[in-house]
């Protein structure tokens, strides 16, 4: 099982929300994202990506590529990004503030069914707001 990433979300999903900390209204912001910084962590290995939170790393959800029937992704600043899964079991698994997004994403498609890589490179990132249909 080789290990792709180990480690916490991006650091610069801090940036915004520590500045705003000069403002009463970015205190949560700021407090949100730098407990995401310090009790979450990714492991993206080449059988199965796992997310451990929570004080001490005590919860924990793991997924292996053959559950994974569909991904959507969204870039975000400084080549950082999100990422939901949908599984087989009607459940989503949802990863923020990926670092090195896209080298990521191309490992992980790497590792699924060649119908949800195919699905995901016709229109798997989401760009803006979908059209409203009249």
């Amino acid at each position: 099982e080789e290990v792709h990433y180990e480690g916490p979300p991006a650091i610069t999903e801090t940036l915004i929300p520590t500045l705003s900390i000069l403002t009463v209204v970015g205190i949560i912001p700021a407090a949100a994202a730098w407990s995401r910084q310090a009790w979450v962590r990714y492991k993206i290995t080449s059988r199965r990506i796992r997310v451990t939170s929570g004080i001490g790393g005590k919860d924990m959800a793991e997924i292996v590529y053959p559950d994974i029937i569909e991904m959507r992704s969204v870039k975000r600043l400084f080549g950082d990004g999100d990422m939901v899964a949908f599984l087989r079991d009607g459940a989503k698994f949802e990863m923020r503030n990926i670092p090195d997004f896209e080298a990521t994403i191309k490992f992980i498609l790497e590792q699924v069914d060649p119908e949800v890589k195919k699905e995901y490179l016709e229109k798997g990132e989401v760009r803006g707001r979908p059209e409203k249909p009249e």
